[in-house]
Parts: C-alpha cells; structure tokens; sequence
C-alpha cells in the first residue's frame, strides 16, 4: 500500500486520540493514548505522540511504537484492504477546527458520564490490554453468564473502573436518556461484597432503558434492577416503587403507554410480596409469577433457562389487576 496522506493520518488522530494537540515548535501532534489509557491520566496527560516527518506514533506511557497504519489498524479494527478503500474513494481533506471541536466534546462526555478511567468492556482494544487484570476478567465472565451481552433488550455499553474511590472494580452498567447520551449509572459487585448495588453518586436516578422502548408497543414493564428489563421487549428500570423527578419526566413523554410493573417472585422475597400488595392496592398492574416458575427473578429465570427473552404476552396472560 502507498504511504497514507497526512490528511487521513491527521482525522484518524484527531477521532481516536484522547484530547489531541499540536505543538507548533516541535511539529508533532500529542494526546492520551487511547490503548492503554494512561491509567488514571487518561486525558489528563498526554503521553502519546505522532511524528509526521517519520509517519510514526510513540506512547511514552505503554512504551509501544507503530507506523501510522499499523496505529490505524489498531484503534479502528479496519484491515489494510479497508483503509486502503477509504483513501481511494473519500475525502482526505483536514479540518483541525472541527476536530478539535469533537475531540473536547469526547473529553467533557467521558469525563462526566462515568466512573473515573472507566474501560469500555466491548472494546477489542481494551481486552487486549487489560485482558490479564483480574476484575476485567471477571466482570467479562459476569456478562456472559448472566448472558448480559445476549439478552433482547441489552444495554449497547458496559464498563468497569479499576480506579474510582466508590465504583472501583465493579459491573458499571450505563443509563441512557433518550438521545443515547450516559446520564446515570449502577455499578454492581463482582467478588460478593456489600453493597451489591451503588449508583451514581449526586444524581437522581433516571429510567434504564429508556433510550430502546419501541413505539409501536403499547405497554411498558416497569422492573426494579436493570438486569431484569434487559429480558423483555420495552422493559425499563427504575430501581424502587417511588418515581424520581427526572423518572417521571422521562416516562411522560410515554402517555399512551400502559405502565405494568414486574417484581420479583415473591415467594424468594418478602419486600417484594409487601410491594406488590402496594402496587394493587394503588390500582397498579403487577406480574403475577405462575407457580411453576420457580426462580426469583427474570434475570435467573433466563439464566436457567438459557432464554434472551421472555415475551412480553406471557407478562399480559398473568397480572394483578
């Protein structure tokens, strides 16, 4: 393959990087590495550099060094053949404005958004990296066998910090609002320990699943964990019975929606058999576990059962009214 334009090398730098900057008396182009994500400097210092005389990149941090393609090819999981096509039919044209403008977007989102230094659990790079540590593993493990990654109603995102005072090596699972922009979280414990639940610290709880509630459905399921709503089709969360403010303004917007919540059975829980009592004294309509569903919640129910779904009819057939 010929040498790739510095135009291309540029955008691909300016979209991956964390927080890129040029500096004009060196001539070279540095940021946060974006493979090994500099610890707790991530987009704090910038370790990695780019040397456009010798098309080359250098992280100070991980000690690695790759020519431009090869770092391409690494943080994009394009192949040669896949660069190659996009030189020859796009536009290689620089605009270091607008990048810089999506590059502190990128900044004030990561920074705000999640727990610190959070590694995004999907990410090939990030395995790769951190593949050996030992609570990345088992929250990759957690995932699968909760089948997390499979379920119809799945979160798009999971991460884990290594670092944060309150969230360190924990499950973080992301709440999205309905412009898929992270505004809350709960991270959940991976070694037993207690709590086994914290949430974003300082916010009010917003409504998991939120951002994947189709339209056409006339019916949302009101569960309490989120790992419960990923089974069914326009299942949300709200983790308790009382609604925050930002819960109710998101789910107003769902007016013609029939609201129907799903506890767990309360035959393995007695707070949820007082709730249900709650919820139908309120005229709510409540999930009525059949008897031969003996698993406390849809999460284990699905687990046993090897299941990515239970459909959302089968919750219609059996209900407190």
């Amino acid at each position: 393959m010929r040498q790739l334009p510095g135009s291309y090398i540029l955008n691909k730098f300016y979209t991956y990087a964390g927080a890129p900057a040029y500096n004009k008396f060196t001539s070279t182009y540095y940021a946060s590495c974006p493979i090994c994500r500099e610890g707790k400097s991530f987009l704090k210092k910038k370790r990695l550099y780019y040397y456009p005389t010798s098309n080359t990149f250098y992280c100070f941090n991980c000690s690695r060094s790759w020519h431009a393609q090869a770092w391409i090819e690494a943080v994009s999981g394009m192949s040669r053949e896949e660069i190659e096509a996009e030189v020859l039919s796009g536009d290689t044209s620089f605009d270091i404005t607008d990048n810089l403008k999506y590059s502190n977007k990128i900044k004030k989102k990561t920074l705000s958004s999640l727990p610190l230094d959070s590694i995004n659990l999907s990410d090939p790079l990030q395995k790769q990296y951190y593949g050996t540590n030992v609570y990345f593993q088992k929250a990759l493990e957690y995932i699968t066998e909760r089948r997390l990654d499979t379920a119809v109603n799945k979160s798009s995102s999971y991460y884990i910090s290594l670092t944060d005072h309150f969230h360190k090596n924990r499950l973080c699972v992301p709440y999205y609002d309905g412009d898929k922009k992270i505004v809350f979280y709960q991270t959940r414990s991976l070694d037993g320990t207690e709590p086994r639940y914290l949430n974003k610290v300082g916010y009010d709880k917003t409504v998991f699943g939120i951002d994947r509630i189709d339209s056409s459905l006339d019916y949302l399921f009101l569960f309490e964990g989120p790992m419960d709503a990923m089974f069914v089709k326009n299942g949300v969360s709200v983790a308790g019975l009382i609604l925050t403010g930002e819960q109710e303004k998101q789910l107003i917007e769902f007016p013609f929606h029939e609201k129907i919540w799903v506890l767990d059975n309360p035959r393995f829980d007695e707070a949820a058999k007082e709730n249900i009592f709650k919820l139908i004294s309120n005229k709510q309509k409540v999930f009525k576990w059949p008897i031969d569903k003996p698993y406390k919640d849809f999460n284990e129910w699905c687990v046993k059962e090897k299941l990515d779904q239970i459909d959302y009819k089968f919750i219609l057939q059996n209900l407190y009214s």
